[in-house]
């Protein structure tokens, strides 16, 4: 079996990339510290002492001296092939260094340097590097035109060229990441044939072979925006060149999965500043390496962690070379991972948009608790009788999800008189229990309590309408609230100040008649505070001397239709 002839190009390409990459990296790192030209320490930083961050020129020099020997040694038409689409990746990525490199001296805003991006990656769809039609499975060829084309290209050379300066936050992350990258599409590129594209590969991963020595945690220099950008922009543009007699669809695949962790870590970032409202170029710690961080993993282990996820997707990618049929199952699988992952991460943001989601999903039952509880309400209005209106409560409260419903009066409104010296802003839990509702095996130390008032028509408050639910619940929801807190509230106060007749005889009987509820448990229908109606006034004193004979003298007290006041079950407080 007779030997490549490209093999010892990629060999001694490899090898002049590590040792040039290795000798440069210590004399930038020496002339960054002597020039001031380090990463202060900071809040978003893990570093904890200023490193130099001009890496990238390091990284650049070092594929310069690399290129230039192999066409030495081997001449330029080993590079022939696709010549122009590598010179314009290689000019557009040399550009994006420069705008880097200037940030990393003088720091730049985002904006511009987000505007500078899109200025390069249009001179490179402009020269000639563009993708303008897609093989979609089940569709076939499709033709995105000029316009659709142009932006295509646009985003996919900035979304990477930024995913990479962002997951730069971690020593040896960014340019971990790439190597496993650059190794998949070494591969991709070598068997399509693309000598050119593979050799530029192998360079570019040797380079950041000799600067991950001085990389890899702890780092004694960074890559600085003048690296990400340029490692950014290189795997953009070799991801398309290396793929281009797949098709187009497999050509999009392959980067997108190699290089899966920063387009991921870029993915999250963008929607959680979007779902948090904020700016999308705001700084934060909530990457990928962040959240691991604060999981209390070392730097190390997380590079390490990363480092394998990285290698999971290179491997990935590099099935779907020959075969397109892989595309789906393997798109299948990455994105089961992905989702499992991210779960992990515990994300607040995208708990909460899956929690509206199934908020959403679950509208229809909501609308039919909304329609009921209306419903309720319409019939409430034209009651006349308060037992009939705490018998349609108990009905409603009975097919819905809360666990306990309970009707407070203040003294003030129960007996004339009582309560007219107290503060009106005193404890909500000195209110009299006049009607409850609960389920049974009810524990209320669990349950979310909600208090709607009851007000008179001078604003004071003469009660209110307590509600109960368990918390414990994954689905627990107070989507119906609004129609409990605005048409039902409002027609049972309604009926409370038209139908409700205080004692003014005996003001102070509500404090001894709810004790004496408290010795009545399991007395399905008890009436705890007769009153004065229509019909006559019925004696309190009877009916507390009745109290003593046990709940038959309760049960002889009338239900008149002024409304007797009672509890469904043991009163609650």
């Amino acid at each position: 079996m007779s030997q490549k002839p490209e093999i010892p190009l990629y060999l001694i390409g490899l090898v002049i990339a590590v040792c040039s990459s290795t000798a440069l990296t210590f004399v930038v790192r020496a002339f960054a510290r002597r020039a001031g030209l380090v990463d202060p320490c900071g809040e978003r930083k893990v570093h904890v002492n200023p490193v130099p961050r001009i890496g990238g020129v390091a990284i650049v020099l070092s594929v310069a001296v690399s290129m230039t020997a192999i066409i030495g040694l081997f001449g330029q038409h080993m590079l022939a092939t696709n010549a122009r689409g590598l010179a314009t990746v290689i000019g557009g990525a040399l550009a994006v260094h420069l705008v880097g490199l200037v940030d990393d001296v003088r720091p730049m805003h985002a904006r511009w340097k987000f505007l500078a991006q899109v200025v390069i990656a249009c001179g490179v769809y402009i020269a000639g590097l563009r993708v303008t039609t897609l093989s979609l499975p089940f569709v076939g060829i499709v033709d995105l035109g000029r316009a659709i084309g142009m932006l295509f290209t646009v985003a996919w050379f900035v979304g990477i060229t930024n995913a990479f300066n962002l997951i730069d936050g971690l020593d040896g992350l960014a340019a971990g990441a790439a190597l496993f990258a650059l190794t998949t599409m070494f591969v991709v590129a070598s068997l399509n044939g693309l000598v050119g594209a593979a050799t530029v590969t192998i360079i570019l991963a040797g380079a950041t072979v000799g600067f991950l020595c001085f990389n890899f945690h702890p780092a004694s220099i960074f890559l600085g925006d003048s690296g990400s950008l340029f490692l950014g922009f290189m795997l953009a543009g070799i991801g398309l060149l290396g793929s281009q007699k797949s098709p187009t669809v497999i050509a999009v695949a392959i980067p997108i999965v190699s290089l899966g962790l920063p387009v991921l870590d870029t993915t999250l970032a963008v929607a959680r500043r979007f779902l948090r409202g904020q700016p999308i170029f705001r700084a934060d710690r909530a990457h990928i390496h962040h959240r691991l961080l604060s999981l209390g993993h070392s730097p190390r282990r997380v590079a390490l962690l990363l480092y394998c996820a990285c290698a999971l997707l290179g491997l990935s990618g590099m099935l779907l070379v020959n075969d397109s049929a892989y595309v789906a199952v393997v798109l299948l699988v990455i994105g089961l991972g992905v989702g499992l992952a991210v779960q992990r991460l515990r994300y607040y943001e995208f708990e909460e948009l899956a929690r509206l989601v199934k908020r959403g999903v679950r509208q229809r039952k909501v609308i039919g608790r909304n329609v009921r509880i209306r419903e309720a309400s319409m019939r409430v209005s034209d009651l006349t009788d308060l037992d009939h209106v705490f018998d349609a409560l108990e009905a409603m409260f009975a097919q819905d999800e809360f666990e306990c419903a309970e009707v407070r009066l203040r003294r003030s409104f129960v007996g004339a008189g009582a309560g007219t010296n107290v503060d009106g802003y005193r404890r909500l839990d000195d209110d009299l229990p006049v009607w409850a509702w609960h389920r049974s095996n009810v524990t209320l130390a669990a349950c979310w309590e909600i208090r709607l008032p009851f007000l008179a028509p001078s604003g004071e408050r003469i009660g209110s309408l307590v509600l109960w639910q368990d918390g414990r619940a994954d689905d627990v929801s107070l989507t119906d609230m609004h129609a409990i807190a605005h048409d039902l509230r409002g027609v049972v106060e309604q009926k409370l100040l038209a139908l409700w007749e205080p004692s003014h005889e005996h003001p102070d009987a509500a404090v001894a008649m709810a004790a004496a509820g408290e010795k009545r448990r399991g007395t399905e229908h008890q009436v705890l505070l007769p009153r004065a109606s229509e019909r006559g006034t019925l004696a309190i004193e009877k009916d507390l001397g009745a109290g003593g004979k046990g709940d038959a003298g309760v049960n002889r007290s009338p239900r008149t239709s002024s409304g007797g006041l009672r509890h469904r079950s043991a009163p609650l407080s």
